[in-house]
């Protein structure tokens, strides 16, 4: 892995070119090896697929002026990516994007874009790591959510407190049940994607309210733990 500065051509660069992915740590930007990924073929993987072709499938079964208003909607509202610039999808992707997230979470397709804003971020988020008598659980205020709002938790569980940097391993881990009332477990569900729980694992969290009307996610907040068990 080499070190690198960008210079007055490139301020930043996040990415693979060829066969170098770019990015940065605390430390700063540095480039490595691009590495062909294991394609493990698990129901999660399969899943995810099977959704982004079906939605992608049906947008193609939408009218015109309902693809119109796809485009429109995308336009007005970009993501940011990961260099914090403001990009701006296509109708087909954000109908996409937000359908697969309906989807998830349990709720129903929609075709037509929203007209209200996301959700607002959780006033806060306490993340605990009990895996014996306690509790393996966020809490969260305010509570309960709001009527149409579901908890969606994504999780990333690693070895040593030394490995900080998870943003590509964040699994799903739940969506919460519509105006769920703080906290809500997920042992189970990590076990499940993870393996078996021990102490001394580091558990990364994130937590953010989804509307099950739009798709539409809040700002995530944050939460690290050690396992513990008592």
């Amino acid at each position: 892995m080499a070190k690198i500065q960008p210079g007055s051509l490139a301020g930043a660069i996040s990415g693979a070119v060829g066969g170098d992915v770019f990015s940065r740590n605390r430390y700063g930007a540095y480039v490595r090896r691009r590495a062909i990924p294991v394609n493990p073929q698990t129901s999660y993987q399969l899943n995810a697929r099977a959704r982004l072709s079906g939605y992608s499938a049906a947008f193609a079964a939408l009218t015109a002026a309902q693809q119109e208003a796809w485009n429109q909607w995308a336009d007005l509202n970009p993501i940011t990516d990961r260099l914090g610039q403001k990009q701006a999808l296509s109708g087909h992707a954000a109908y996409v994007a937000l359908n697969c997230r309906l989807n998830l979470c349990g709720d129903s397709p929609i075709s037509v874009p929203p007209v209200s804003p996301p959700p607002g971020a959780l006033e806060s988020m306490t993340l605990t790591g009990d895996i014996g008598a306690g509790t393996f659980a966020v809490a969260y205020t305010a509570t309960p959510l709001g009527a149409d709002d579901r908890l969606v938790v994504q999780a990333a569980i690693v070895d040593s407190a030394g490995i900080t940097y998870v943003k590509n391993r964040y699994k799903f881990m739940l969506a919460s049940a519509k105006a769920q009332a703080s906290p809500v477990g997920f042992e189970t569900e990590a076990a499940l994607r993870f393996g078996t729980l021990q102490v001394g694992q580091v558990v990364h969290a994130l937590a953010l309210v989804h509307d099950s009307t739009t798709g539409l996610w809040s700002p995530p907040r944050a939460g690290v733990v050690t396992i513990t068990s008592t």
